[in-house]
């Protein structure tokens, strides 16, 4: 008999998917994980403005913080995180915002005020359920009041269609979300779901534009 000249198929990237999954993996020691509980689902409770400055409250957003940096020293990712993430169901959320001035944004007791009438479409992750990314419809910007962490009034009203600021728009829109126990699965479009499996997916992602849907005249 002769020697068999056959070979499996591999699937590719093996050596990113190996490290990628044992960062996730690290990082499930400080983040909520879909299903674990029912705390990612929770509704959290906006936090009194009497409250900001307390040791506790401050002592909470230090924390919010150490575990933003932390998640994105371990997988290169994360743009932002909710406190209900990591057990603290209260409405407030830290955003990695590299291009502003402020590295990290506070935001506590977030209000939508407005949002664009252009939906743009873009793949979404979240640091709490798992290696998954799906492609997720949203408004262009969206403008909103909030506190910062020092108790003080903000308004984010960035509308322009830089990509830094399309990705800010859409993060804050994800965090505000997990305020609500909605998580991106519940809105992504699921026949695009995909595995982080290649190292050059961002790199490849880009906004699309989404027209509305013309509503048929016909009786």
């Amino acid at each position: 008999m002769t020697k068999s000249g056959w070979k499996p198929a591999l699937p590719p990237f093996r050596k990113y998917k190996k490290d990628m999954y044992t960062k996730h993996g690290l990082t499930s020691s400080f983040v909520y994980q879909l299903g674990e509980g029912d705390m990612i689902r929770r509704q959290s409770r906006e936090v009194p403005p009497s409250e900001i400055l307390t040791s506790d409250t401050q002592a909470k957003i230090k924390y919010l913080k150490k575990c933003l940096l932390k998640y994105r020293r371990l997988t290169g990712m994360g743009r932002g995180i909710a406190a209900v993430q990591v057990g603290i169901p209260e409405r407030f959320a830290v955003i990695y915002l590299p291009e502003e001035n402020r590295k990290l944004l506070v935001i506590i007791n977030p209000q939508i005020i407005n949002r664009a009438g252009e939906s743009l479409k873009f793949p979404e992750g979240c640091m709490s359920e798992g290696p998954l990314f799906a492609p997720v419809v949203r408004p262009a910007w969206t403008e909103f009041s909030y506190l910062d962490e020092q108790g003080r009034e903000q308004m984010w009203t960035e509308k322009d269609d830089t990509l830094p600021h399309r990705i800010a728009n859409r993060v804050f829109q994800h965090e505000i979300d997990h305020m609500d126990g909605i998580i991106f699965l519940d809105r992504a479009i699921l026949s695009e779901l995909t595995l982080d499996s290649d190292p050059t997916f961002y790199e490849k992602a880009s906004f699309e534009e989404v027209l509305p849907q013309k509503t048929s005249t016909k009786k």
